[in-house]
């Protein structure tokens, strides 16, 4: 190319310089210039007799970028059979940008310099006659958002930022088969157009070493992230990242092979992968690490990608290893170690400590995790130590039983099956739980102090779909009763607004536990609760038909003053213990024949009645014995959140009773 254009400048010299004599101006005409870089169309040059020039071009095209009307002019031009000079030139698309230019047609030099000011220019130097050609350019303090109107549309553009460093190129007539470069970039800013993908205060430094042989690029680049903050949708970072890199490009494919990344805070990668550039695809992959860091790892790298779900909220500590092979569009093998590693959830919900795994998964091969824990906690429970092991083959994962210490009980879970269908998870299991104290138990949950033993079983219990579902009934041992738990749905457990759907049966439980516990004063007896299509939303109610009433049979009925006045504060204002005044102050405990308190829930409103209708309202405690007493209810419809607050009152023993 640079002969061609020689010859063709000389030709149209020697038939112009006598027409220049008498001549205020002189125009030529290019129709195009062509090459598979590089394409001008329609090219006019006007030659001015004051020695400056113009040059209009209708169609630039350079790789994938289309300039048109192209306009530049030169103050100063010159033109012989030695050279051509443009001085003081100036590009319409860059007014701030003026640069002068000369090219020396018998040893084919080119000399570029654009500068603005004193502080930032750009030179470029070509040496065609030698060989290999030779071009370099030397860049200082060049700005960086000039570089936008050469890049694509779709990628992010710099918008600010200086430029340092050189850039040498070499080649010979089949084109150009070496490059390197020395860039250092301070306070770069980058956007794309929909802010996805930006990027502030870069400061990096860029080294590349490349030649080109049998139609491949193949080379080496080093790329040092010292600091500045990356967005990368949904990734955000900050520097302090090095990678360095073997790197084969065949036009259209990129390899990368013997790939290191220093992840600030996490440990150094080793990294082989093919890229597919026109299919945008990642063809195949091989990555490893040793001892990273658990913490930096898992909340930059693995969080953004968990959305809102139940790891959102968590933090890792710890270190692990890893080996990862990717081919065929798919993960084929990942072998995962962690290391005396810890997974706390920042809402308290739950929290492993002490957690070592060996997990060599496979996506063709069946093959068997290691997994134990030293402590840990759920919703504030204490769990002890425990080691399992899960079967995998694929997407499949199975423990055929597990036993995990709660307090001094055990959780057993027997046949665990986790598995990947039609893109969700799904995982089912059954099991049991053995007697544990219910004093540690309440005081770990922030409950009043309850005495006794809780027990149960477990039925199958399945979760897919965001919904958690209960086959069958779950069946405990509480307060001396029966606790039966039926038709349990549980839609979105992990999400902002979980709903819990299923209906409550305890039969035959202990008063004088239960009411010792929630600091009630004392009932002996015992009590049947029955909650009915219960509906709780993100964890409150807002539907349910409930009763409380006194069990069948024969057994002690008393309660004690302090019970008497909490229970008719429930019924609502005009509530009152029919008993006299003067026999209250004489008697500490009375006799009850029943007692019995329902309450319908519907929009935020309780529908209130007793165990039977009574002189404008109803009987909440029907007397029995001797001493006696009735204690009524006036109120038929309540306040949810009213009825809320007076729980709460009476189980702080501040309220009193009307007395009669």
């Amino acid at each position: 190319m640079p002969y061609r254009i020689s010859f063709l400048l000389l030709f149209v010299i020697a038939g112009m310089q006598s027409a220049m004599v008498n001549a205020a101006q002189i125009q030529l005409s290019v129709a195009d210039i062509v090459s598979p870089t590089f394409s001008a169309r329609a090219i006019k040059v006007t030659l001015l007799q004051n020695g400056s020039a113009d040059l209009h071009v209708a169609e630039v095209h350079v790789a994938e970028k289309i300039w048109n009307k192209v306009h530049l002019h030169c103050a100063e031009f010159s033109l012989s059979t030695e050279k051509i000079v443009c001085r003081k030139g100036k590009l319409d698309a860059a007014p701030d940008l003026p640069f002068s230019v000369s090219y020396v047609f018998d040893t084919q030099k080119l000399d570029l310099r654009l500068a603005a000011g004193v502080n930032e220019w750009w030179q470029l130097h070509a040496d065609f006659h030698v060989r290999p050609w030779h071009i370099s350019a030397l860049l200082r303090n060049a700005q960086a958002f000039r570089l936008a109107a050469l890049l694509p549309a779709s990628l992010p553009l710099p918008t600010q930022g200086v430029l340092n460093g050189t850039l040498e190129l070499l080649g010979n007539k089949q084109g150009l088969h070496s490059a390197s470069a020395d860039i250092q970039l301070a306070d770069l800013a980058f956007s794309d157009a929909s802010g996805l993908r930006a990027g502030e205060k870069i400061k990096a430094k860029l080294h590349l070493d490349a030649t080109h042989t049998a139609q491949i690029w193949d080379g080496g680049i080093t790329l040092d992230w010292e600091s500045g903050e990356l967005f990368w949708q949904p990734l955000y970072l900050r520097g302090g990242h090095t990678l360095q890199a073997q790197v084969q490009w065949n036009g259209t494919q990129i390899r990368l092979t013997q790939a290191s990344i220093d992840v600030d805070g996490v440990g150094k990668i080793a990294l082989d992968a093919l890229w597919d550039v026109p299919a945008r695809q990642l063809l195949a992959a091989n990555a490893s690490g040793n001892n990273l860091g658990l913490a930096r790892l898992f909340s930059d790298y693995a969080k953004p990608f968990l959305g809102a779900g139940l790891m959102a909220e968590s933090e890792m500590s710890g270190t692990s290893d890893f080996n990862w092979a990717f081919s065929k569009n798919a993960t084929q093998e990942l072998k995962l170690d962690l290391h005396e590693a810890a997974l706390v959830d920042g809402k308290k919900r739950f929290a492993v400590h002490g957690l070592n795994a060996d997990i060599p998964w496979s996506a063709q091969q069946t093959t068997t995790a290691s997994l134990s824990y030293s402590s840990g906690d759920l919703w504030g429970v204490p769990l002890g130590a425990s080691e399992l092991k899960m079967t995998m083959q694929g997407m499949d994962f199975a423990m055929a039983d597990a036993s995990l210490p709660i307090l001094d009980g055990k959780l057993s879970v027997q046949d665990f099956h986790l598995r990947h269908e039609l893109d969700a998870w799904r995982w089912e299991f059954s099991g049991g739980l053995t007697p544990l104290s219910m004093s540690p138990l309440s005081l770990a949950l922030g409950w009043p102090e309850m005495q006794g033993k809780l027990s149960g079983m477990i039925p199958h219990v399945s979760y897919q779909e965001k919904k958690l579902k209960v086959d069958g009934a779950l069946l405990f041992r509480v307060f001396d009763g029966s606790v039966v738990v039926s038709g349990l749905n549980l839609f979105d457990p992990f999400g902002p607004a979980p709903r819990l759907y299923g209906n409550l049966d305890m039969r035959e439980l202990d008063l004088g536990a239960l009411t010792q516990a929630f600091s009630f004063g004392n009932v002996q007896g015992r009590i049947d609760v029955s909650v009915k299509e219960l509906e709780l939303v993100n964890w409150q109610p807002v539907k349910f038909d409930a009763r409380v009433a006194s069990s069948p049979g024969r057994y002690r009925k008393k309660i004690s003053q302090k019970a008497v006045q909490n229970i008719s504060s429930l019924g609502g204002a005009g509530a009152a213990a029919a008993l006299q005044r003067s026999v209250m102050s004489v008697f500490e405990n009375f006799g009850y024949d029943r007692i019995e308190l329902s309450c319908v829930l519907r929009n935020g409103v309780c529908l209130m009645d007793g165990a039977e209708p009574g002189v404008n309202g109803y009987f909440i405690v029907k007397g029995g014995g001797i001493p006696a007493i009735n204690v009524m209810g006036y109120n038929h419809e309540v306040d949810w959140d009213e009825l809320l607050t007076r729980l709460k009152r009476v189980t702080k023993g501040n309220r009193k009773a009307v007395v009669e």
